[in-house]
């Protein structure tokens, strides 16, 4: 990868503007009364996670803030947002992850209004480019509603690999790489997803509006917004968050499509909710079904990823090693297996556990994503772990967690 993306003028300024809202009245009350409701509603539950409340709230007024920050429909920028706290460009950022991020994808929100006519100019920035999908999102905090979907398996590119995508509110009309707006139409969520995170890189974006027509936004106006959907989007987060705990313990949900509750409807996925004693871990099976992307994540009880820049609690279908079968075992356990497909728990006792399907070739048929799981002790693990499990020493770990590690301060990176 040449340069990153993602350090763009544009970035660094939507950030600073963020971070200024955050100071104003409106949203220390927000944050007051967001802090209060989650409280009231978590403190007991989530009482072996207290430690990671605050910070928990941090990211989600700065998720806000960033989307606020951003939400300027005549002054549209493709900005990165849903990454964890970092420090670059000589200042601290706030992490603003949400619902279940995937540590996989590179999150940005482009905002845009029906009856704007946009350009969005991209190219790739590595050797292989990642999958992406462009969902444009209706104004929407009870449950985000996805209008079209623009899927970088069904795009045109140049021969270089870039690409234009054209938006505006009329039929395609043979344009190729179009979305129509409709009304309510808000911000298009772009999600580069990628599994080699030392040679891939998320495509570089610039966005253009073809017909502006108002003044930009005021830092009032975006104070207003942002209170809005940071405490609009209390309860529907409340449900994401727990959307993985209505099932028993150590059972894992049936895969389905993720459009009908806001996800992308091309995406396959499950959750399970994970409770491991020290002595315990679930053992997890699943197939490939085709998919071009694949990943497993852990989250929080407060369903935000834990910490995966320094441990494997999430793994992609890069990261991952086939059973000799051709499908998948997993660990999930606070202690290391010693198998390659671990997946590292932090120590946390309580988990949210998710797995991912996109990326299916077209016009080929593939067998439904499938997965199960069974607890087990620990100590009982070797005799339980199916026959051509790949296994791992500890030079291969931390072989394993130093690639994880420089692969993510590539995002960073300030080129």
């Amino acid at each position: 990868m040449t340069g990153n993306p993602l350090a763009t003028t544009a970035q660094r300024m939507i950030e600073d503007r963020a971070l200024a809202l955050l100071k104003r009245p409106e949203l220390e009350r927000a944050r007051t009364i967001a802090r209060l409701l989650w409280n009231n509603a978590t403190a007991w539950p989530s009482r072996d996670q207290a430690d990671r409340f605050d910070n928990m709230i941090d990211e989600y007024m700065f998720h806000h803030a960033m989307r606020a920050a951003n939400g300027d429909a005549n002054d549209p920028h493709a900005t990165r947002f849903m990454a964890p706290p970092h420090r670059w460009f000589g200042r601290d950022v706030p992490g603003s992850r949400w619902g279940g991020d995937s540590p996989d994808f590179i999150y940005r929100t482009i905002p845009i209004a029906h009856g704007g006519r946009y350009e969005i100019h991209g190219r790739k920035t590595g050797e292989e480019a990642p999958t992406v999908n462009y969902s444009l999102m209706c104004d929407s905090t009870a449950s985000p509603v996805t209008q079209t979907l623009l899927d970088s398996l069904d795009m045109q590119f140049e021969s270089d690999g870039s690409f234009v995508i054209t938006l505006d509110d009329k039929p395609a009309d043979g344009r190729p790489n179009h979305m129509q707006t409709q009304p309510g139409a808000d911000f298009i969520m772009v999600r580069d997803a990628f599994g080699d995170w030392l040679n891939q890189g998320p495509n570089a974006l610039e966005v253009t509006r073809l017909n502006p027509d108002a003044d930009p936004k005021s830092e009032e106006e975006m104070a207003r917004h942002c209170a809005k959907i940071a405490m609009d989007g209390v309860y529907y987060t409340f449900y994401i968050t727990h959307s993985g705990y209505g099932q028993a313990p150590n059972q894992l949900r049936q895969p389905m499509s993720a459009g009908a509750f806001g996800g992308m409807p091309t995406q396959w996925g499950t959750k399970g909710n994970v409770w491991l004693e020290e002595d315990e871990a679930l053992l997890v099976r699943a197939n490939d079904a085709g998919a071009g992307f694949r990943n497993l994540v852990l989250t929080d009880a407060f369903h935000i990823s834990i910490e995966y820049w320094k441990r494997t609690s999430s793994l992609n279908m890069v990261q991952i090693a086939a059973d000799k079968d051709g499908d998948y075992t997993f660990v999930i356990s606070q202690r290391d297996p010693g198998i390659h497909n671990w997946l590292d728990t932090g120590g946390l006792r309580r988990m949210q556990f998710g797995q991912r399907w996109q990326a299916f070739p077209r016009g080929v048929e593939h067998d439904d994503p499938w997965m199960e799981g069974r607890l087990v002790k620990f100590d009982e693990l070797e005799r339980e772990l199916p026959d051509g499990v790949i296994r791992i020493d500890e030079a291969g770990r931390k072989a394993q967690i130093a690639a994880r590690m420089a692969g993510y301060a590539r995002r960073f990176e300030e080129i």
